[in-house]
């Protein structure tokens, strides 16, 4: 039984993630946010959007938290005509996943390139 199972992780082609499923499931999920959730999650898609190039700081190997929390503020400054901790921690909560499932997506096809 050890050696199937040890063959069957030594083959690449049962490794591999559908990245389309895998999106499409994320998507699905976000669909469930509050609308203003989802609102503030398409601007972070936009930012993050912009971000995603060889020699991004979004993909150095250790982000700068102070240029996170920029991208947080500018998107917060565009939303927000009140001062709102909870609102400013949502947006920097979710800079931080999205960065972390486009950094995981960035190294996933760095391997097969």
């Amino acid at each position: 039984m050890e050696d199937i199972i040890r063959a069957r992780l030594m083959q690449p082609e049962l490794q591999l993630i559908d990245e389309n499923e895998l999106e499409a499931d994320r998507e699905y999920l976000m669909q469930m946010y509050p609308a203003r959730a989802r609102l503030i999650m398409v601007m972070v898609e936009d930012a993050c959007d912009r971000l995603e190039y060889e020699g991004s700081p979004m993909f150095a190997q250790f982000p700068d938290k102070e240029y996170m929390l920029g991208i947080s503020r500018n998107i917060y400054n565009k939303i927000s005509f009140e001062d709102d901790d909870n609102l400013r921690y949502m947006i920097d909560v979710m800079i931080c996943n999205e960065f972390y499932v486009r950094r995981n997506r960035y190294k996933r096809r760095r391997k097969f390139f």
